[in-house]
């Protein structure tokens, strides 16, 4: 099964409170006017120029190891594989907010327009994650009845680049599911653009399976630790 989609631009909308959180200003008293309306400004431009779409492939759940496994660069302790296997659903994704938002932003700091362009760049980042819920949301449609009819079933994402899993899996991941379809290119450096589109794989399961202890050799030098901020977002769903 493989679907390729456009979503809708309200499902990926961070909200000005995401957007202050991820720059540690949500506790703040007093944020001030000027930032409040950057904010409101990179929102708006967002919400104007974001072109979500996605693309998703089931897969069998042992045939997720070659793919993984496929570069060979990834840490030896990586929890996905273990998770995958204990999986009642698998599939590749990649979902891009479109190129025009890349392009704006690019624009603004070449413009003198920095300050926006940095504020619309956090805009953009925040969307990225909600557009990675958004795919799980998405494939848990067309999972088969008798999957969705479990009522602890949560759909994570997983992306190269965390976790043990090497950057360079993208490679491995776009020869196998083509979201050039999309407008996804990967650079030679395996980054993607348009920049913070996401690429990854989609396991559906118990909420049991995607609870891990970040405390593996490669954890102290992660500065996002978003494993740890995804999995509070998936506790909390319905």
């Amino acid at each position: 099964m493989r679907k390729v989609f456009q979503l809708n631009v309200d499902d990926v909308m961070p909200s000005a409170m995401d957007v202050l959180e991820s720059q540690k200003m949500a506790g703040r008293a007093n944020v001030p006017e000027r930032i409040r309306n950057l904010l409101d400004s990179a929102l708006e431009l967002f919400r104007n120029l974001a072109e979500p779409k996605g693309v998703f492939e089931d897969r069998q759940i042992t045939a997720f190891q070659a793919i993984y496994d496929a570069n060979e660069k990834n840490s030896p302790e990586c929890p996905f594989p273990g998770l995958v296997l204990k999986a009642d659903a698998l599939a590749l994704f990649a979902a891009t907010m479109g190129s025009a938002l890349a392009t704006r932003s690019s624009e603004l700091f070449k413009e003198g327009g920095a300050a926006l362009g940095y504020m619309l760049d956090a805009v953009n980042t925040c969307g990225a994650e909600k557009l990675g819920r958004q795919m799980g949301l998405e494939f848990v449609k067309h999972l088969p009845e008798e999957v969705r009819r479990s009522t602890k079933l949560r759909v994570q994402y997983y992306c190269p680049g965390h976790c043990g899993w090497h950057l360079s899996g993208q490679e491995k991941l776009f020869e196998v599911l083509h979201p050039e379809e999309i407008g996804i290119a990967l650079k030679s450096s395996w980054a993607m653009y348009p920049v913070k589109s996401i690429s990854g794989v989609l396991v559906a399961g118990s909420i049991e399976i995607h609870r891990f202890r970040p405390s593996f050799a490669f954890c102290p030098s992660c500065k996002e630790h978003k494993c740890v901020s995804r999995l509070k977002l998936l506790e909390k769903a319905n």
